[in-house]
């Protein structure tokens, strides 16, 4: 059986990350003192974002405890998803 006591420290470890993610979120997006262009905010925001939808999908929706295969294909849409943005990105880096 697993300690209650750890399970409850790992999901609040990973709340609190999820807590600092959001507010780093929200202050790169208000904070106007950055020499950051629109594209490169908008960029690191939604690595942020990315990076949250790990947590909540290995933590809280258990992905990290099943199978390999549930994971592949819960992970698939998103290597599909990145495959089409680079390809609607490389269409504005070829001007036909």
């Amino acid at each position: 059986m697993m300690n209650l006591g750890a399970s409850v420290r790992v999901y609040l470890v990973v709340w609190a990350f999820l807590a600092g993610l959001m507010l780093v979120s929200v202050f790169l997006s208000e904070a106007s003192v950055l020499a950051l262009s629109q594209g490169a905010l908008a960029c690191v925001v939604l690595a942020l974002s990315t990076a949250k939808a790990l947590l909540v999908a290995l933590y809280y929706m258990h992905l990290k405890f099943d199978r390999h295969l549930l994971a592949f294909v819960a992970g698939f849409p998103l290597v599909l998803i990145g495959l089409a943005t680079l390809l609607v990105l490389s269409s504005r880096l070829v001007r036909l």
